[in-house]
């Protein structure tokens, strides 16, 4: 049984939207489980999902701010490079890292990025966890 990549992309994308949600595997049916903050399990439930699923990277595996570091650190030009490290450092640096890119005209360079980031999570999770994918 392979699963679609796109499948694990989409469900640690979901992970990294909030502090609470988690996305599982299902290693029997291969359907990914999500869980949010509002999800109510009794223990029982949570130890038989956990018998038969994997947890995919959450949002403290993924990192997101250290992607934006090495994005930030593929910048050959000074001046934006520049920028981007201002944007980046202290309070609100994920509101004015994308708006800089935005002005900067970056915007799909980041995104694009942090796509292949993404993919390489999935794939390197996969193959860990000795999934087929596709």
């Amino acid at each position: 049984m392979k699963i679609k990549l796109n499948e694990i992309i989409n469900a640690l994308y979901f992970a990294n939207s909030e502090y609470d949600e988690m996305a599982l595997l299902d290693t029997q049916t291969y359907e990914i489980i999500y869980i949010t903050s509002d999800f109510k399990l009794s223990e029982a439930e949570i130890d038989e999902l956990y018998d038969h699923c994997l947890v995919l990277p959450s949002r403290y595996d993924i990192n997101e701010y250290h992607m934006i570091q090495h994005f930030v650190a593929s910048i050959e030009d000074d001046q934006t490079y520049n920028r981007l490290v201002k944007a980046i450092t202290g309070r609100g640096a994920f509101r004015r890292f994308k708006d800089e890119c935005f002005y900067l005209g970056i915007i799909n360079d980041w995104y694009k990025f942090r796509d292949e980031k993404y993919k390489q999570i999935a794939i390197d999770w996969c193959e860990e966890n000795h999934i087929e994918y596709e």
